[in-house]
């Protein structure tokens, strides 16, 4: 990938600092954020522990790229936009087809405008084939005809594109197109239950890979490394991406041209569009800027969050953009704001400052009343080296959280495998906060809340944003000295 100065394109690295500033300002948990314009990269900020060679989950960007396969389906001349799914999959198919689901296209399923008002599997489910459900939910509604975010359609076209190429999707789409711009081998696709990859959320992908299929995307399918040429080396499909990126449908009650949906494609105002996944995992394609901002963090929780990051790029980098190179920074100031974007952390809880009541507590068991998650004692124990633990017990035995005092400290997460980065502080003179930040392919967070009294008791607020486990973590439970 070609690399530049913010300068040398037209971007004040000051508008970029002040980005920067201004997203830990507003308390966005973000995990990366990577910039390019005029095919130059001229940004690559990781907040560590994250880096540059860690893989992210990407949640539904992962749509985008089913999208992608479906589209080297189509210039393969093995399927057709008009095809109805049914015809592909038989063996799913109920006794009686509903009319409605035997009219459904491929192309009403990559505009979300099913025959189905949600998705039709469950998440969670083990047993229940995630294909399968698609035909035999019964439709709601007659296809083609609103937009109802559906991620099962997805799901769907993904098994299509593996059902037609034996392979993996991500495998078809390396061998095709991905491996020749740079996209990380190591990267893949988490797997439903029944061995088909997860097209609506499962890509594990390092923030790289992102950015360089988003200047691909803007390139109108040419090589990022020949970005602008036009004579450049066409690595995918023009004639898909010219209907895949235009606008298809409306996604919300009002006729907005401005937003909108394409083929498993956001679109944004002024012919922008986007990969969009849950948490701010966003791919952001800007023609009028010339410019791909691709950025991860965890806003799950954070109303309006992308928003929020959404007004920033307009406020902080549109505004400051010029036509012309810029004037370089003098050396002095690289060396600082390089220093500043190397240094980069996940947010971690910060003390109040006040007396506390550590001394009374610390160390101390504490049992809980009887529960419907089985929580049986909890301890705290804090250390003298900005370290402390979290101790709990429940029907599967004893397990620990460790974490840092006004920093991060990078374990896994007890009994679901997953890395995380956990901080503690108090928050007042009696309540203590443990905050654990999920960076595996769980991507969320954990929240402890805990609240102790003179007399010995203990009242504890847990709190998960991660979308199908951790439940257990989600109450509010009281416990009293042993």
């Amino acid at each position: 990938m070609k690399i530049s100065t913010p300068e040398k394109q037209g971007i004040p690295s000051k508008a970029l600092e002040q980005f920067v500033d201004k997203l830990k300002e507003q308390k966005i948990p973000v995990h990366s954020i990577l910039v390019a314009r005029h095919g130059y990269m001229v940004l690559e900020a990781y907040y560590q522990p994250y880096g540059k060679n860690k893989l992210h989950r990407m949640f539904s960007e992962t749509k985008s790229y089913v999208s992608l396969g479906i589209g080297l389906l189509v210039s393969d001349g093995l399927i057709h936009l008009d095809d109805k799914i049914c015809q592909y999959f038989p063996e799913y198919l109920p006794g009686t087809v509903h009319p409605w689901l035997e009219e459904m296209t491929i192309k009403d399923m990559l505009q979300m405008e099913t025959c189905h008002n949600m998705t039709t599997y469950r998440k969670t489910s083990t047993t229940e084939n995630w294909v399968g459900s698609f035909f035999q939910t019964l439709p709601t509604h007659r296809p083609g005809q609103i937009f109802m975010y559906d991620t099962s359609a997805s799901h769907t076209l993904c098994a299509l594109v593996e059902k037609l190429t034996g392979q993996k999707l991500l495998d078809f789409l390396k061998d095709r197109a991905l491996r020749q711009i740079g996209f990380s081998e190591e990267s893949y696709i988490m797997e439903d239950p029944f061995g088909v990859s997860m097209g609506g959320s499962g890509l594990m992908a390092k923030p790289t890979d992102m950015l360089k299929v988003g200047l691909m995307l803007l390139n109108g399918g040419k090589h990022p490394d020949d970005y602008g040429k036009e004579n450049g080396r066409q690595i995918y499909p023009k004639e898909y991406l010219d209907q895949a990126l235009r606008f298809q449908t409306p996604t919300a009650m009002g006729s907005l041209r401005d937003w909108g949906y394409g083929f498993q494609f956001w679109k944004m105002p002024r012919d922008s569009f986007a990969m969009i996944g849950m948490g701010s995992q966003d791919t952001m394609c800007f023609p009028e800027q010339d410019m791909v901002i691709s950025l991860t963090a965890d806003t799950q929780g954070i109303p309006n969050g992308s928003d929020m990051i959404l007004n920033l790029i307009q406020t902080e980098i549109f505004e400051q953009l010029s036509d012309q190179p810029l004037r370089e920074l003098e050396e002095t100031d690289q060396k600082v704001w390089k220093d500043k974007i190397e240094n980069l952390a996940l947010s971690a809880l910060e003390d109040w400052g006040g007396e506390n009541v550590a001394e009374m507590i610390n160390g101390k068991d504490y049992k809980f009343y009887v529960n419907k998650e089985s929580f049986y004692r909890m301890r705290l124990c804090i250390g003298t080296n900005q370290t402390g633990v979290l101790e709990y017990e429940n029907e599967r035995g004893t397990h620990q959280i460790l974490f840092g005092m006004g920093n991060n400290l990078v374990g896994m997460f007890p009994e679901y495998h997953q890395l995380c980065a956990s901080s503690g502080a108090w928050c007042s003179r009696d309540t203590f906060y443990v905050y654990c930040q999920l960076i595996d392919e769980s991507v969320a967070s954990v929240h402890f809340k805990l609240v102790f009294t003179e007399d010995g008791t203990m009242t504890v607020l847990m709190r998960k944003t991660e979308e199908t486990r951790f439940d257990e973590f989600q109450g509010v439970y009281t416990a009293v000295w042993c």
